[in-house]
């Protein structure tokens, strides 16, 4: 009976907890918004409508508590910060407006947060509530006076994504198992599969971060009093996405000398790029934590509010473009369309928020093109769309299996004299009839005259 109790009494306790968050806990309806023209609209616009949920929910400044200057270059840190507060939400409306303001509406469920929140915290409790991307590293490093291949930088995100509980993809060790199933692939006599393999157009990653370190050992010297190790490094961060090219954020951080009090160079030099990366030297502004923040918005977003996919369309006219607009905006599930590019004889762009997956977006655009194009490459999150029986290069179909469209291509059998042109094979069978009739005329005329010589 007493050890029941001692198992019943934890019990009791998480529960009133639960029930005691749940209390102090406020559901609210709000509304954000962002100009529809820029490329971050949907972040910024879902950022601005959780900020406001924790204003009315919470009476907290998020904007306030973490000292946000300019809200359209810092919205990631506000949303980071958000979600130190919002326990749950739900998207109620979101789309681009006919005024060109893109705006969404959520019913969040908003408690007591903590305004000090640390980058690896707050985006810890988004993996939580959200789930992780696919993140893979590419890494450029190289520092004068320490052994080359060091790789320090690799450790420091490795560790920082580890903390966070986010999904890390060793893209190297991908592709060497890629190279060994394709050497499978050709030992069974699949050379198309294999050569689809090396060519790694399959998608690895949603998001891949790219990391340039440069640096020089300063050598040995003292400050104030004591022997340190100083370094000259640098480093540019980008995010981008793998499959479209499009770059989320950049970092640049300039060049500026470190000290560090660790007796070997290379010990140092790991110290201080970790140390620069995570933003803790002294005076120092820049550090990898944006990179990370704004990986998680545009993951948010397009989680809670759709995919942004982007379709190319070569040779597309003038006519077709602006009709495959209309009809696209006009398609359910899907909220926006946006115009990126035009060129009547070369590549055209348009960028599309939809619930639809890569097949389905595929069908409303041929369907909205009127059939004259088919898809002639596939990731997911682009498409590749070309006239129908045109060329444009070697088909993906040629490398291996892909998404495409199955209609037979259209032939020409026209001719400019006589309207019609057969192919040799008709001939061949003209002749040949030709023949069999000349012949059947030849005996039917010597029948008849054998009868009339018997008459």
């Amino acid at each position: 009976m007493k050890k029941a109790t001692l198992l019943i009494l934890p019990a009791l306790m998480v529960f009133q907890l639960l029930l005691a968050a749940k209390a102090h806990a406020a559901e609210v309806v709000a509304e954000g918004k962002a100009a529809g023209n820029v490329a971050n609209a949907r972040e910024l616009a879902l950022t601005d409508a959780l900020r406001e949920a924790v204003r009315i929910g919470a009476g907290v400044s998020v904007i306030s508590a973490t000292r946000v200057v300019d809200f359209t270059l810092d919205y990631d840190r506000v949303l980071a910060a958000a979600f130190g507060y919002v326990r749950n939400y739900s998207i109620l409306e979101s789309g681009l407006s006919y005024d060109g303001i893109y705006r969404v509406k959520v019913r969040a469920e908003v408690g007591e947060g903590d305004p000090n929140l640390k980058d690896a915290l707050a985006l810890k409790m988004i993996v939580k509530l959200k789930g992780s991307p696919r993140v893979a590293l590419e890494i450029d490093e190289l520092i004068e006076g320490v052994p080359a291949g060091s790789d320090f930088a690799k450790a420091w995100f490795e560790q920082a994504a580890q903390e966070m509980q986010m999904s890390m993809v060793d893209v190297q060790r991908m592709s060497r198992q890629g190279d060994r199933l394709a050497v499978r692939d050709e030992v069974l006599g699949d050379a198309k599969t294999a050569e689809w393999r090396r060519a790694e157009l399959a998608q690895q990653a949603d998001f891949l971060i790219e990391v340039k370190i440069r640096g020089r050992y300063l050598g040995r010297k003292e400050l104030y009093g004591l022997p340190v190790n100083e370094f000259s490094l640098s480093a540019d961060l980008r995010a981008i996405r793998p499959d479209t090219g499009a770059i989320l954020v950049t970092v640049p951080m300039p060049a500026v000398e470190m000290p560090s009090e660790l007796e070997a160079p290379a010990t140092a030099a790991r110290d201080l790029v970790h140390k620069m990366l995570a933003g803790s030297m002294k005076g120092q502004d820049a550090s990898a934590w944006p990179v990370f923040r704004r990986i998680f918005a545009n993951w948010i977003a397009e989680l809670d509010l759709g995919t942004i996919m982007r379709m190319e369309f070569k040779q597309i006219s003038d006519t077709e473009f602006d009709a495959l607009q209309k009809a696209l905006g006009q398609t359910h599930q899907i909220t926006s369309v946006w115009p990126r590019e035009f060129d009547s004889r070369g590549l055209s762009f348009m960028d599309v928020e939809s619930r639809l997956d890569a097949t389905g977006l595929k069908a409303a655009a041929i369907q909205g093109l009127g059939g004259g194009f088919v898809l002639d490459h596939a990731t997911k999150n682009y498409l590749q769309f070309m006239r129908a029986g045109g060329g444009g290069g070697p088909q993906a179909a040629d490398l291996g299996p892909r998404t495409t469209d199955h209609r037979p291509p259209i032939t020409d059998h026209s001719s400019p004299t006589t309207g019609h042109r057969f192919p040799p094979w008709a001939w061949a069978l003209i002749g040949a009839g030709a023949v069999i009739a000349l012949g059947g005329i030849f005996m039917l005329g010597r029948r008849s005259g054998r009868g009339q010589a018997r008459s």
